[in-house]
């Protein structure tokens, strides 16, 4: 799992058939110079605060076993003094 900010909408020029229809985003990982381009599960824009599902929990999570990141849930800003603050 990752916690990070949505950056911006990503387009493919080619893809295969299971992301047809998917959006995708670009995601940065919190406290990290770390990117994952992930499918949209829940319509989140940019700078939202989401939680990425990586490998197998995103695969069930988007029901398709190609994806291996998907924004499953959009999330608070969570305390500063819990050292995720971005």
């Amino acid at each position: 799992m990752m916690l990070g900010t949505v950056v911006r909408r990503v387009w493919s020029d080619r893809q295969l058939h299971s992301f047809d229809g998917r959006r995708l985003v670009l995601v940065a990982e919190a406290g990290s110079d770390r990117r994952e381009v992930a499918v949209d599960l829940v319509d989140a824009g940019p700078g939202v605060l989401v939680l990425v599902a990586t490998d197998e929990a995103a695969a069930a999570a988007a029901g398709d076993a190609s994806i291996d990141a998907a924004v499953v849930a959009l999330v608070s800003d969570p305390p500063a003094e819990e050292g995720l603050s971005q």
